[in-house]
């Protein structure tokens, strides 16, 4: 078991190259902290210094309070789980959960009897002598999982481990290490682009961007309380919609624009960004205000429906989403007018894209 304690943390590449920059973390001993943000912003670079197969070039990394920036990874504590399986595709399953315990020389009961009781935990007992390629791929997954387990480390990392399965599996694998985190309680920090991924399985969720940290916080409050457009948009599915507006008499108007301002909202730029979620823009009329729109496409998704429309003189893109049964009388070209959900509105700051209203952490 262990708490991280990341000050400063930055990296740079032949001296000029950047990739992160100032990272604060103070991830609590048995926490999920998921680390999430598009290609490139330095979520895996992150990990990898965390597991001393980077080099940490600013900044402190601490594990139980004991700096660990010069300790080689072996000494760490940690076990890795990567994109890729690694298995030894020539070895069993056994034999590639047992092999790092066969390096360090423990004893051979001792091997059994953790790699037993791993793939019970794993649902792998009766597929422990087969060999990597008589496996689907949520099993060759399930090995590589098992394969750290047997270490029993302080810290388990993963590098985007699902990213290679197909969606019903990686829904599967998602409610599987949700259940492994709770049965071991032991701290895992888990890398993924995959905003759902990060929701689902995270108690915290650090969101990075350009190698900096957004905003840290628990799923709910990035969902809620977003600190920046760029949060906002990133987490949620469809992502957030967002108008140009001018603060007028306790409005929001712009072109076929009309939305309540938030009461007790405090004073306000002259112009704001409104943020609206899909799901918050509704065909029946509310206190919110109203959006008229052109629709554009229609995409029905199961029992629901997102509506493509383009809003205003510069048609500006809105995705609202609704029940299916509702828009039987609605084409390509057909005027549309959505209510928002009271209460639903979010505010920024049109230049430096911050929150106004409601104000997320950033960390």
């Amino acid at each position: 078991m262990a708490e991280l304690t990341l000050r400063g943390i930055g990296k740079v590449y032949n001296k000029d190259v950047r990739v992160l920059s100032g990272i604060d973390l103070d991830i609590k001993d048995g926490e999920f902290l998921v680390l999430v943000g598009p290609s490139g912003c330095g979520k895996s670079t992150l990990l990898r210094m965390i597991a001393g197969l980077e080099e940490i070039t600013e900044g402190t990394l601490a594990i139980n309070g004991k700096v660990v920036n010069d300790l080689p990874p072996k000494d760490r504590d940690l076990a890795m789980v990567f994109q890729s399986y690694a298995l030894y595709p020539h070895m069993s399953v056994r034999q590639n959960m047992a092999f790092s315990l066969k390096i360090r020389k423990v004893a051979d009961d001792e091997i059994n009897t953790k790699v037993e009781e791993a793939a019970a935990m794993l649902g792998l007992d009766k597929l422990l002598d087969r060999l990597p390629k008589e496996l689907s791929g949520g099993q060759r997954q399930r090995v590589a999982i098992g394969r750290a387990i047997v270490r029993r480390p302080q810290v388990f990392l993963f590098d985007e481990p699902l990213s290679n399965l197909d969606a019903n599996l990686r829904g599967q694998m998602r409610v599987e290490l949700k259940s492994l985190h709770r049965t071991l309680g032991t701290t895992m920090i888990y890398v993924t682009h995959d905003q759902i991924e990060a929701m689902t399985l995270a108690d915290r969720i650090c969101v990075l961007e350009g190698g900096h940290a957004r905003q840290v916080d628990t799923p709910s409050g990035l969902y809620d309380t977003p600190n920046s457009r760029f949060v906002a948009s990133f987490i949620g599915s469809p992502p957030m919609n967002f108008l140009e507006t001018t603060v007028k008499e306790g409005s929001l108007v712009a072109p076929s624009v009309n939305l309540t301002l938030p009461p007790d909202v405090g004073p306000l730029p002259p112009k704001v960004l409104v943020g609206l979620r899909p799901h918050e823009l509704g065909l029946k009329p509310t206190n919110g205000g109203y959006i008229d729109a052109t629709v554009d496409v229609i995409e029905t998704v199961g029992w629901d429906a997102h509506i493509h429309t383009k809003v205003g003189p510069d048609e500006t893109d809105v995705l609202a989403q609704v029940e299916a049964n509702l828009i039987a009388d609605y084409e390509h070209g057909s005027p549309i007018r959505f209510w928002a959900s009271d209460g639903a509105i979010k505010l920024f700051d049109p230049e430096t894209e911050k929150a106004l209203w409601p104000k997320g952490r950033a960390s």
